[in-house]
């Protein structure tokens, strides 16, 4: 029971944190008004506390949960930044895996699992070389922070070994050419360009459910 007010002090404190995270990181105002700034803290509070409590299930009270929390409150933010901005700013994303490696090193320290750790941090580092290689071949699709965020999402991704790892890739960009596909046919361009991180970060959150 003490996870509820936990979580819910958690949640508070999280929508002007990450507020404040996406307009100094991209020198934006996010909200113009004080009654849009508190619906928008508000907004992202309930989000991150809603989709905390989805993973309890599953996860159970372990740093692994926390690291969930952490990926979804990090998540809320990169979505806000990527759909006003169409960025996804580099403190940000190393923040969120920075603190999802910390947790994961936490849980592999308190329960002795340091093969995953170990594959997960070998996951996170193979899949930065892969998409900075796409980034260099198709500079045009793939930004930087598209890059950071895949390799920082297959760090969650790969705690969960071979199977969240593929399964991760897969309903992600799966998802993401999805979207692609749909602005595509709205603006009847298929080099129209769209913010890839919110469809990347729902994809892989839901796989992580589905493992």
């Amino acid at each position: 029971m003490m996870l509820i007010p936990v979580l819910g002090a958690a949640s508070v404190v999280a929508g002007p944190c990450l507020l404040a995270a996406a307009e100094r990181t991209t020198g934006t105002t996010m909200a113009a008004g004080r009654s849009a700034r508190t619906a928008l803290t508000a907004g992202m509070s309930m989000a991150a506390a809603g989709l905390g409590w989805i993973g309890l299930p599953k996860l159970g009270a372990t740093p692994i949960w926390v690291a969930w929390c952490w990926a979804c409150a990090l998540g809320c933010g990169l979505t806000l930044t990527d759909l006003r901005c169409r960025r996804l700013p580099f403190p940000m994303v190393a923040a969120l895996a920075g603190g999802g490696a910390a947790l994961l090193l936490l849980d592999a320290i308190v329960h002795g699992t340091w093969i995953r750790f170990g594959f997960a941090c070998a996951s996170m580092m193979a899949l930065l070389g892969l998409a900075l290689l796409v980034q260099m071949c198709a500079p045009e699709h793939t930004g930087g922070g598209d890059t950071a965020l895949y390799a920082a999402l297959g760090l969650y991704l790969s705690w969960f070994g071979w199977n969240g790892l593929l399964l991760g890739l897969l309903i992600a960009s799966g998802l993401t050419a999805l979207v692609a596909l749909a602005v595509g046919l709205s603006s009847k361009s298929m080099n129209s360009r769209f913010p890839a991180g919110p469809p990347l970060l729902v994809g892989s959150l839901v796989s992580i459910l589905l493992t």
